[in-house]
């Protein structure tokens, strides 16, 4: 088992693959009127690798299935396959997860579904009807990689959130010395903004530690963010 040091550097390193697409996938996933942290997806389906293969036929970013991605729209054949090129297979993917959540009205079920399949998920309602997926996973009726899956690209969610409201914001006064303006009237006033601008950061992520920056704990989110 790896440790919370490993899966962190992992996710670290996931990230900064996934840091050209990014801008991208949001853009396309807002566009479609789904929630922007859905374009980490990728993260936790293919390490943000454009050709990573899976075991089951699986292709791209998003590890579409041959017959899912012609489902949503995409070319697969021997001459050309759209699961590799991020666009288009990300069309597809937030395609298939705007149905996957009119059918189950519920995130954490959609994307249980989108790992497990749509039927997986199907079978276990019909045993335990109108269940929430954390019900279901505690009742033991999903695969343990959907159990897992869910939790991880959810922490991964709060990771990233965590990591953009911690990452370091130029100062007013860096600001203003960027955009080239009149120097302060004096040593004592420039000091005097400073400290201004240094408190207005911290008010404004109290919870961004040090300690958390260093080593955030990619194990810990087991509730949906708001916006899932």
């Amino acid at each position: 088992m790896r440790t919370r040091r490993e899966l962190a550097d992992d996710t670290r390193e996931t990230m900064a693959r996934g840091a050209p697409y990014l801008p991208q996938l949001r853009q396309l996933v807002v566009d479609a009127g789904l929630p922007a942290g859905l374009a980490l997806l990728p993260a936790v389906e293919s390490g943000f690798e454009a050709r990573a293969r899976g075991r089951h036929g699986e292709l791209g970013l998003w590890q579409l299935r041959p017959a899912t991605a012609r489902r949503f729209g995409l070319v697969v054949n021997s001459q050309r396959d759209d699961r590799t090129d991020p666009a288009r297979s990300t069309r597809a993917a937030v395609r298939y997860l705007r149905f996957l959540h009119a059918r189950f009205r519920d995130w954490p079920l959609a994307l249980a579904a989108y790992n497990a399949g749509e039927g997986r998920i199907n079978r276990a309602l019909a045993r335990q009807p109108h269940a929430s997926f954390w019900e279901l996973a505690a009742s033991g009726r999903l695969p343990r990689k959907s159990q897992d899956y869910v939790p991880r690209f959810l922490a991964v969610v709060r990771l990233a959130e965590h990591v953009q409201a911690c990452a370091p914001q130029p100062s007013a006064a860096q600001v203003r010395v960027a955009a080239a303006p009149p120097p302060p009237s004096s040593p004592a006033r420039a000091a005097h903004e400073t400290r201004s601008a240094q408190g207005t950061r911290r008010q404004a992520a109290p919870h961004c530690t040090p300690a958390f920056a260093r080593k955030p704990d990619t194990g810990i989110a087991l509730a949906a963010p708001p916006a899932l």
